[in-house]
């Protein structure tokens, strides 16, 4: 699959499933949605410093096993948006806290060490 595909994939999936949601349907950014979707990809790809000796097709072959870590990297962020820093909240009688960004990142672990 190229990664073209996949990205559009995840921003099909995350869309329904935003869609699904009555209360969040009406605030839904395609535009937005898919810079997060784009956004999480880069990171992954970032974190997997892949070297000189990896072409384009290698590169999206491997992404392919970071498929959902880029779905809820996206995901995570979308839903932040507007709470950009916020670790915890509490007020009229809502908690709400999150979880750590980096966590969405389990086993993305760099092929190199420097790219």
């Amino acid at each position: 699959m190229a990664i073209d595909d996949m990205l559009s994939e995840i921003f099909f999936n995350l869309k329904a499933e935003y869609e699904a949601d009555e209360a969040q349907a009406p605030m839904l950014s395609d535009s937005i949605l898919m810079n997060k979707v784009k956004g999480a990809y880069r990171e992954i790809r970032c974190a997997r410093r892949y070297p000189a000796s990896y072409d384009e097709e290698k590169i999206a072959s491997d992404l392919m096993n970071f498929y959902s870590n880029i779905e809820n990297l996206a995901r995570y962020d979308y839903n932040k948006i507007g709470a950009e820093g916020l670790s915890s909240y509490r007020g009229d009688g809502v908690s709400m806290s999150y979880v750590d960004r980096n966590k969405f990142f389990y086993g993305v672990y760099p092929i190199s060490r420097k790219s």
